[in-house]
């Protein structure tokens, strides 16, 4: 065992002060639930499945979602910052969680704790720009920016991994494995 992977021998902390991955995985998975509860109420609200999950969409998921238009995103500003929260399926949060947990863990102990938030964040921004972009200035994508929303981590957990693979583009994940 070499001494740089002797160094980066850290233990797993649950405690979200000492741990901005875990805190960016919890703040993630409880709008989570806060949102498939309200889901859940909605679908009790009006059994008729083809009118709950378009209403549930538009009035509550909405208000989280980033929008394609421009007009959409001047009346709710704060979908910048939302939408790298929010996920409406268990399959894309559980995927998003795993990877960020992964890449996250090995950028926290290989360059601390202070970069994991910024380039979350970043990385999840210039997925935004990328997303607003696309859809008011690539003509085929044009006619179906009033529609197009966009939310989860996705880009946040690219841009962690993304990150952690430059800082270490030798790192290996199974050391015994050759």
């Amino acid at each position: 065992m070499t001494y740089s992977e002797k160094q980066y021998k850290q233990k797993v902390s649950l405690e979200p002060k000492t741990s901005p991955l875990m805190m960016l995985v919890a703040v993630s998975l409880i709008l989570f639930v806060i949102l498939a509860f309200i889901k859940a109420l909605w679908f009790f609200q009006y059994q008729d499945k083809n009118i709950a999950l378009p209403l549930f969409n538009k009035n509550v998921l909405g208000l989280f979602v980033l929008h394609a238009d421009t007009e959409s995103l001047l009346s709710k500003p704060w979908t910048v910052i939302t939408h790298m929260f929010v996920h409406d399926n268990v399959w894309k949060i559980l995927a998003n969680m795993l990877w960020l947990w992964c890449f996250g863990y090995i950028m926290q102990d290989l360059t601390g704790t202070k970069k994991i938030i910024p380039v979350f964040i970043y990385g999840s921004l210039g997925g935004a720009l990328a997303f607003m972009l696309a859809y008011n200035f690539l003509p085929s994508l044009h006619a179906y920016a009033p529609y197009a929303t966009t939310g989860g981590a996705a880009a946040g957990v690219m841009a962690i991994a993304t990150a952690t693979t430059m800082v270490s583009p030798g790192y290996r994940i199974f050391p015994l494995l050759k």
